[in-house]
């Protein structure tokens, strides 16, 4: 995690190390882009640790390592969002596609809140659809990162699209093998 001035508002950059086996990262142990985000809440766990509930508001480049001790701080660029082709017909073909595929996905997995469903039809700007869907997917950290850092709005929608149709296929998949084998019990 990388602290990001203002502090005072509860806003910071946060990066996934490429190793989560590694107990204090380096510069070469995280990914260069990574998301502004603003916690929501901090909560005390019973077993001592802390969860922090963070929203991403927009994505962000590391420049340069400018302290390490005790925490990483890096100065930081926005991140480039290629939104050329975002008033196009075919863009919003892709969108309503990533809309109802989530909407799908939500559906066949009994373990997504229905409250999703309504965040979801609620979103009204494109690239927060985009991004809200693809942070909140079973995905690993590798994939989460292949998505973060397409800068194309276009092609990290297609990318998103592409994700969540073989998340439908898995979720039909196993739906399919739990209801023939109740079936046959």
């Amino acid at each position: 995690m990388i602290k990001e001035a203002n502090a005072g508002n509860k806003i910071l950059g946060v990066v996934a190390q490429k190793n989560p086996e590694v107990e204090n990262p380096t510069e070469k142990d995280i990914y260069k882009t990574g998301v502004v985000a603003q916690i929501l809440r901090v909560l005390k766990m019973p077993d001592g640790n802390t969860t922090v509930i963070i929203q991403g508001k927009k994505r962000f480049e590391i420049g340069e390592v400018i302290q390490t001790e005790p925490y990483l701080k890096a100065t930081t660029k926005p991140a480039l969002e290629d939104r050329k082709s975002e008033n196009t017909k075919e863009f919003s073909a892709i969108i309503d596609s990533v809309r109802e595929q989530a909407l799908q996905v939500i559906k066949e997995n009994p373990m997504l809140p229905t409250e999703a469903s309504f965040a979801i039809k609620n979103i009204e700007s494109n690239s927060f659809l985009v991004n809200f869907i693809s942070s909140n997917m079973d995905l690993g950290v590798k994939e989460k990162q292949e998505l973060l850092e397409q800068n194309n709005l276009k092609q990290r929608a297609l990318l998103t699209l592409k994700k969540l149709n073989k998340e439908l296929q898995r979720l039909e998949l196993k739906n399919d093998i739990q209801s023939k084998t109740r079936t046959d019990m």
